[in-house]
């Protein structure tokens, strides 16, 4: 059975380790974004018990479960991801998806809801609809009856997304609205309206150290969601994703454990949100090599996804982690980026899981990931 990361994310399992350590006490991981599907046309899928291997994989608990892309329509895939979560013990926790622009939406997120789902999926971009739109209007006041959540994918492409955002969140406050992918679309212009308001929140279902850290310096702790978007991460990468940021910034083990799923899980058993407290600010900016070695692992991690030739992009990261004196992080970063490299030559089957696709690309988040957020240290 493919497992999300599996084998690749290996490489990165002592930085995994190493992030476990920085969160003293019990950890309650609840992932807040995988995917269930059989025919999205990216050609990935993911079974509930790929997802719950994945999980497995890295100790985790509880996860979000929502439908992939389904061009036919959603119903028979928000059936698939309700039974899911009856049959997981209560590991798997769904959300239903709709398309707003077809017939029918409101009346099936109601349906889902009613059937047990924890809140409704949407995604602007592969589902084809703008923002504002008098039917997402309608699916987040249903959600604000039902107190539940509406996760709104929140890459590139999506025009007027943090605005429109903001605008539901401030006029449904029993929705909790969640903006994937760190919120990237509309980072920057999000710091204020995420301090006023305590229903809108980011999950941390992105790769980019920059982004990442401004993500955790700007926005309120409790407005954080740990997340790993299987099978197109993993759950060991994304758990290093979210706690080195953030720990990077100086938040304490109260908010990473926060972060990393208690609040989760109180949004979905209906509690009352943590306070957490104000955003802590930007950290200290890492040496000039690490931020040279950043930008040319950011470049190659680009061309490995989009299939094309990384290793100048790598040459390029190494040289940059040369350095005068002692400095274990660097040292480290470079060697990362060796394991990627020699990756690229191994005959490692393809399981089909995400980014097993690309051998060594966990090996590339993990340097960028660990040449910006220095103070963390290394195993």
């Amino acid at each position: 059975m493919p497992v999300p990361g599996d084998p690749h994310d290996e490489l990165v399992r002592a930085l995994y380790e190493h992030v476990l350590e920085v969160i003293p006490g019990e950890i309650a991981w609840f992932d807040a974004h995988t995917h269930i599907g059989f025919n999205d046309p990216d050609g990935l899928t993911a079974t509930p018990g790929e997802l719950l291997a994945g999980l497995d994989r890295a100790g985790h608990q509880r996860a979000l479960a929502f439908p992939m892309h389904e061009p036919e329509g959603y119903g028979a895939a928000n059936d698939a991801a309700l039974a899911a979560a009856r049959e997981s013990g209560g590991r798997l926790v769904a959300l239903v998806r709709v398309k707003p622009d077809t017939p029918g939406a409101l009346e099936e997120a109601r349906r889902g809801l009613e059937a047990g789902a924890a809140g409704i999926k949407l995604h602007p971009r592969s589902d084809a609809f703008g923002l504002p739109h008098p039917v997402v209007a309608d699916l987040v006041a249903l959600a604000h009856e039902a107190g539940a959540i509406v996760l709104f994918h929140a890459g590139r492409g999506i025009p007027r997304l943090g605005e429109a955002a903001v605008d539901l969140a401030r006029k449904h406050p029993r929705a909790a609205i969640i903006l994937a992918h760190a919120g990237i679309s509309d980072l920057g212009l999000l710091a204020g309206p995420a301090a006023e308001l305590s229903n809108l929140y980011f999950d941390t279902a992105w790769w980019q150290v920059g982004d990442l850290l401004q993500l955790c310096a700007t926005i309120p702790p409790a407005r954080i969601l740990h997340a790993s978007d299987m099978p197109y991460g993993s759950a060991r990468f994304a758990a290093i994703a979210t706690v080195r940021p953030a720990a990077e910034v100086g938040l304490g083990a109260e908010a990473l454990r926060a972060m990393a799923g208690g609040q989760l899980a109180r949004l979905v058993a209906g509690q009352e949100p943590l306070d957490l407290g104000p955003p802590p600010g930007p950290p200290p900016a890492p040496r000039l090599e690490a931020q040279r070695a950043v930008a040319y692992t950011a470049a190659a991690v680009q061309q490995t996804f989009r299939t094309g030739d990384p290793d100048e992009a790598i040459a390029l990261a190494r040289l940059a982690c040369q350095h005068l004196g002692e400095d274990p992080v660097l040292d480290a970063v470079d060697e990362l980026l060796a394991r990627a490299r020699e990756a690229r030559d191994e005959d490692v089957p393809d399981a089909g899981a995400g980014a097993s696709r690309w051998p060594g690309v966990y090996a590339l988040l993990a340097a960028q990931l660990v040449a910006g957020t220095p103070r963390i240290g290394v195993p």
